[in-house]
């Protein structure tokens, strides 16, 4: 390969690599959260970065209507893993929805009974909605700026 390519090469290698480092240090620069106040609502939401999501292993799953009996009578309910219930320290429960791409605001539940994995609710977030399986305690951390560092 002649001199001039390889030097072509070379400064398009380098380009590349540059402009990668310019990408990694835009994200850097930007917060890996951010809490925002919600309109109407006492209740902000979390907005996290994509580091942030993939570093927190963030996962949900959709609400679901189940046929459950309760007190003697069959019906509909809605059900979540009960890996997405979180307990304020009042003891109210609370699931975190994917409202949007990266944003998370926290929603009161009310709990008819758990068994096993699956918490039956008789109150919640919309069949569908995405909740929080993976990551909810550290968005309610950083939705009351609690640091896990001392």
């Amino acid at each position: 390969m002649s001199t001039r390519k390889s030097g072509v090469i070379g400064l398009m290698a380098a380009a590349l690599f540059l402009a990668g480092c310019g990408t990694v240090q835009a994200q850097a620069d930007r917060p890996p959260a951010t809490v925002q106040a919600v309109p109407g609502s006492a209740i902000p939401q979390v907005r996290l970065s994509d580091q942030a999501i993939h570093r927190l292993g963030i996962a949900t799953r959709p609400v679901e209507l189940a046929t459950v009996t309760v007190a003697g009578r069959r019906g509909p309910h809605k059900v979540i893993p009960y890996a997405a219930v979180i307990y304020d320290n009042d003891g109210s429960t609370w699931t975190y929805v994917n409202t949007a791409e990266r944003t998370f605001v926290r929603q009161r539940i009310t709990i008819l009974f758990i068994k096993g994995s699956t918490a039956v609710l008789s109150a919640g977030p919309a069949t569908g909605a995405r909740v929080v399986t993976v990551g909810a305690p550290e968005l309610l951390g950083t939705e009351y700026n609690i640091s896990g560092e001392e």
